[in-house]
């Protein structure tokens, strides 16, 4: 049971939270690293994770946008220190490198915060006191809690700007975090793997949920926001599959909170992990909540790109794979085209206007006759019957494959209506994942256009 508490918090606080907001006015801090032993100094911002190259001199600077506070942590090497800082803040960060911890200084506004944080460290209850009735176990986290903050206060913070106030709020829910986990705490040092939190439980954990914007800064309050949000929703409460919890979780936040920015920063904790890690696939209840409620252009920018990252049938890609065979039994892979451009017609016997484009492809591929490129024909056609008689017709062209209905290539590019144009290039990275059709006027001098296509 040792190490239950470090546990809980590391897996409490693991992704971060963010209020960042493309308005905010922007923190700057300079670098000053003397005999130094590395080319870069590295800085967590939450999950964000800045790379700070230093010159020959060994000076390098950031320009930190989008955050109205932050603790973040600055390393060299392996070692690190916090920092705090606020919107306009300017700062100077100087040390030896190689002695980054006893050398480190912090020059600013927020020096005797920063001193603070690398020298004060708030200390746990131990493991065993999760025996403890509930009533109990809160009556010394508050002890805890308000010990902590007297120290705080007693270190003389006032003149560095909101930290006192933002401080209070994180010693508060870094004490939170425990309380959360109580009733799991508590079965496990008891024994009693039936144990039920009474409602005193659910009333404590409801009064820290607060609705201020400046705890959208604070890591501490949302990842206890977000997991007070599971224990408090009767109905999803003993949902534990990840999706479905995290949907659940959202709603909850959703229609809890009325702050418009601590609602955008807790909406998006969850969504934007939960896609980094694991995805697009069937998200959209988690979508239309996310573009529903969170507006913020910082926040969303952060979540397209996430789900960019999974978007395989993006230009510049290379194109999903392909394998699909002839009218003869022949397999065929996009490897078979390499050093071609490749225009692909995704289409289907009873499809009318895949059909309507027919003509027009006939008279594109003679058109390109010669030159470096492939006319490629996939049909969707759940009845291969059907496709195998339009081909021996003779009224197709190019190379004709069977593909099938939903198959993985069509899953990979979303395609959910035909006909779909794809354009290739001579490696198999996409040009276009909706080219234009055979009919457009364009099509033809998109493709004389392409170079070395060598007509």
């Amino acid at each position: 049971m040792k190490g239950l508490l470090t546990l809980v918090v590391a897996a409490l606080f693991a992704a971060g939270c963010s209020n960042a907001s493309a308005v905010s006015e922007p923190a700057v801090i300079d670098f000053n690293v003397t005999d130094k032993t590395a080319s870069e100094v590295v800085m967590v911002v939450r999950n964000d994770i800045r790379n700070i190259s230093l010159d020959q001199d060994g000076k390098g600077q950031i320009v930190l946008e989008g955050y109205d506070a932050a603790y973040a942590r600055i390393f060299y090497g392996m070692d690190f220190k916090w920092v705090y800082f606020e919107k306009g803040d300017r700062a100077v960060v100087s040390f030896k490198g190689n002695d980054f911890k006893g050398s480190f200084e912090f020059e600013g506004q927020k020096a005797q915060a920063v001193d603070y944080l690398n020298t004060i460290k708030l200390t746990a209850l131990p493991d065993e006191d999760y025996a403890l009735p509930f009533e109990e176990y809160l009556a010394k986290i508050k002890v805890k809690e308000q010990d902590a903050v007297k120290l705080m206060k007693a270190n003389g913070l006032r003149s560095a700007g909101n930290f006192e106030k933002m401080e209070t709020a994180r010693i508060k829910y870094a004490y939170g975090a425990p309380l959360l986990m109580h009733s799991i705490g508590h079965a496990m040092m008891t024994g009693n793997m039936e144990y039920k939190p009474d409602a005193g439980y659910y009333k404590v954990i409801d009064s820290y949920l607060e609705d201020e914007a400046m705890l959208a800064s604070l890591d501490e309050y949302c990842s206890f926001a977000v997991e007070a949000a599971h224990v408090l929703d009767e109905a999803n409460r003993n949902v534990k599959a990840l999706y479905p919890k995290t949907v659940a979780q959202m709603r909850f936040i959703a229609g809890r909170f009325n702050d418009v920015k601590l609602r955008n920063a807790l909406l998006h904790y969850l969504a934007a992990p939960y896609v980094d890690s694991f995805g697009t696939a069937d998200i959209q209840e988690l979508e239309n909540i996310y573009r529903t409620y969170v507006k913020d252009e910082a926040l969303v920018a952060d979540f397209e790109a996430k789900i960019d990252k999974w978007n395989v049938s993006m230009p510049g890609k290379p194109s999903p794979a392909l394998s699909a065979a002839d009218i003869d039994g022949k397999e065929w892979t996009l490897a078979d085209f390499k050093g071609k451009y490749v225009y692909i017609d995704m289409w289907a016997t009873w499809c009318a206007p895949c059909k309507r484009e027919l003509p027009y492809l006939k008279e594109l591929e003679k058109r390109f006759a010669g030159a470096d490129i492939v006319f490629l024909g996939l049909s969707v056609d759940a009845d291969k019957a059907k496709w195998e008689e339009m081909v021996r017709s003779g009224k197709l062209t190019g190379v004709q494959l069977y593909l099938g209905a939903q198959s993985r290539f069509q899953k990979a590019y979303n395609v959910d209506g035909i006909p779909r144009f794809i354009l290739l290039d001579k490696e198999g990275i996409i040009i276009s994942n909706d080219m234009s059709r055979p009919s457009a006027k364009e099509t033809a001098e998109t493709l004389r256009n392409l170079e070395g296509i060598r007509l």
